[in-house]
């Protein structure tokens, strides 16, 4: 074991202040900026989900504006066609005029 002289300390592990100070802040701006990417409900991960959400629901609209046209348009021909009216009852409502029989040659399933 080696002894050190008495006008030769031991250099300890102090950090210059500067550079202590420059590491805390960059640890803070590092854990700042974690933050702002993942915090629960205002991060910027959250923000694209909500983005995405938002596009989902957009083409949900469509899609629904889309039907209520097609529908519309279907009740006018109801009211207005009545072709269309018996056409429309006799395959969706499975209704029949007077006299008249269904004779079903379908083969039934055996369960």
């Amino acid at each position: 074991m080696q002894k050190f002289p008495n006008n030769h300390r031991r250099k300890t592990n102090l950090v210059d202040p500067r550079r202590r100070y420059g590491r805390v802040l960059a640890f803070f701006v590092i854990l700042a900026l974690l933050w702002v990417v993942f915090a629960p409900g205002a991060g910027v991960v959250s923000l694209v989900r909500k983005k995405m959400e938002q596009h989902q629901f957009e083409a949900q609209l469509a899609r629904i504006k889309e039907q209520n046209i097609k529908l519309q348009i279907d009740i006018e021909r109801l009211q207005t066609d009545p072709v269309f009216l018996e056409h429309h009852a006799r395959d969706e409502g499975r209704m029949l005029k007077k006299n008249e029989q269904v004779f079903d040659f379908s083969k039934k399933r055996s369960e």
